[in-house]
């Protein structure tokens, strides 16, 4: 009886340390996952705060509102070997006043043509002294690209032709005391006209008057 007694704890704690080992063997991995979880979970949540900050800092300020409508070439119809402008209405339909050159010494737009136009640099006089204007919210003015910015736009082939307008202004803070540099871009559509159909180019450029 007393050997069989022996026998039978002595099985037991050979099954309980199997059990144990078992057991140990069983919850180690999930620990050690939910504590590498738990680490990456903290590593990249000071990584996205890090990001936030991050870009609080560095994101730049738009202004909403700011629009340029009816756009349209000038002269109405453009042929190849003609020269033109391009013309539009700026409206400041946001909640600050906006401030832009008015095209005598620096264009308050920049234009690129995908095909059909060149731009040939025009001299500008050293004493070109720039002007400004500015929009308090809810006005709109006439805008003229180029006015008298040292460009001219020729068509050099017919077709389609698209142009991409950016209009850079600039915001005046609510302080008053400094400026946010800001653009708005938009792309135009126009057709160039063959040579046989009588080009007629753009007036002599002259100071557009902007309100």
């Amino acid at each position: 009886m007393g050997i069989n007694r022996m026998v039978n704890l002595k099985s037991l704690w050979i099954l309980f340390v199997v059990v144990a080992m078992t057991l140990t063997l069983t919850t180690m991995p999930i620990l050690s996952g939910a504590a590498l979880a738990a680490k990456r979970s903290s590593s990249s949540g000071s990584s996205s705060g890090g990001t936030k900050i991050f870009n609080k800092m560095t994101t730049p300020i738009h202004i909403r509102g700011v629009k340029v409508f009816r756009v349209h070439t000038v002269p109405s119809k453009v042929a190849v070997g003609s020269t033109f402008n391009l013309r539009g209405i700026v409206f400041n339909n946001s909640t600050a006043t906006i401030t832009f050159g008015n095209g005598t010494c620096v264009a308050p737009l920049s234009i690129t043509f995908n095909k059909n136009v060149m731009t040939e640099p025009q001299t500008v006089s050293a004493a070109c002294k720039p002007q400004t204007v500015t929009l308090k919210p809810g006005e709109q003015t006439p805008i003229l690209s180029p006015n008298l910015s040292g460009k001219i736009f020729r068509a050099t082939a017919p077709g389609v032709t698209n142009a991409t307008l950016i209009f850079k202004y600039k915001a005046v803070t609510p302080t008053g005391k400094s400026h946010i540099s800001d653009s708005i871009s938009r792309t135009y559509a126009f057709d160039i006209l063959a040579t046989g159909s009588k080009p007629v180019s753009a007036p002599q450029t002259s100071p557009l008057t902007l309100h």
